[in-house]
């Protein structure tokens, strides 16, 4: 039976049926204005495409992120719906871990990768970890970060490090430096994976199915900024 996965932590969210190991279906939807709303219709088309139905899921994995609020909220809604309809169990599994395994794949010669997702606001979403077996050492955790924040970092630990992401353009001229490999424009490697959710989970690096926002929301900001504003009573 087949594990149904999502990510919806960018403006362009993946899907993914996969069966054992290997994936038997994956999708992209553009990014465009609207795209997690239109991710359960897209889940039915995979399927279909699949030759498959929803009865046939065992489980199901989605991205916690970090990314942005109103994109995760939709990711994990569909997912716990899905999986309390169908009985089957939610999963979640960080977002820039499998994007980092993307990187990992596609610059294999990297001793470290650095996973990044524009977070708007001049921050980027990012952690840096170190490929072993597979696997994911974690040297600098999921974090919102400026660029500048960033370079400075990786020039502290001193060691190659490929950079990929849709961060990358947000980062601009702050990420480019000595011992660092920042993927060309066209890499599929660029996009999260929903099918790389999958594989943390098979490797143990399964978490639970809630939201790791990295950071407070707008209006939450907004709503402290406003405080201490007002003047006193």
């Amino acid at each position: 039976m087949p594990t149904f996965a999502l990510d919806t932590s960018t403006a362009s969210p993946s899907l993914a049926l996969v069966r054992g190991e290997e994936p038997v279906a994956e999708l992209w939807l553009a990014p465009e204005p609207g795209s997690g709303r239109r991710v359960l219709e897209a889940a039915h088309g995979l399927l279909t495409a699949a030759g498959a139905s929803a009865d046939d899921l065992r489980d199901i994995v989605v991205g916690v992120g970090p990314g942005g609020f109103t994109g995760l909220r939709i990711g994990l809604a569909t997912a716990l719906g899905l999986g309390q309809a169908l009985g089957v169990p939610v999963t979640g599994a960080s977002s820039l871990e499998a994007l980092a395994l993307g990187l990992a794949a596609a610059a294999p010669d990297a001793p470290l990768v650095a996973p990044v997702l524009d977070a708007r606001r001049r921050e980027l979403f990012a952690a840096v970890y170190r490929p072993r077996g597979g696997g994911l050492d974690e040297l600098a955790p999921p974090q919102a970060i400026a660029p500048g924040d960033l370079s400075a970092l990786l020039e502290r630990l001193g060691e190659p490090v490929a950079i990929g992401g849709d961060g990358v353009a947000a980062g601009g001229e702050a990420l480019p430096g000595p011992l660092r490999t920042i993927l060309p424009p066209g890499s599929a490697a660029h996009r999260v994976r929903a099918a790389a959710l999958v594989r943390r989970v098979r490797d143990g690096a399964g978490l639970p199915a809630r939201p790791v926002y990295a950071r407070l929301p707008d209006a939450e900001v907004n709503r402290r900024r406003a405080a201490a504003a007002a003047p006193e009573a």
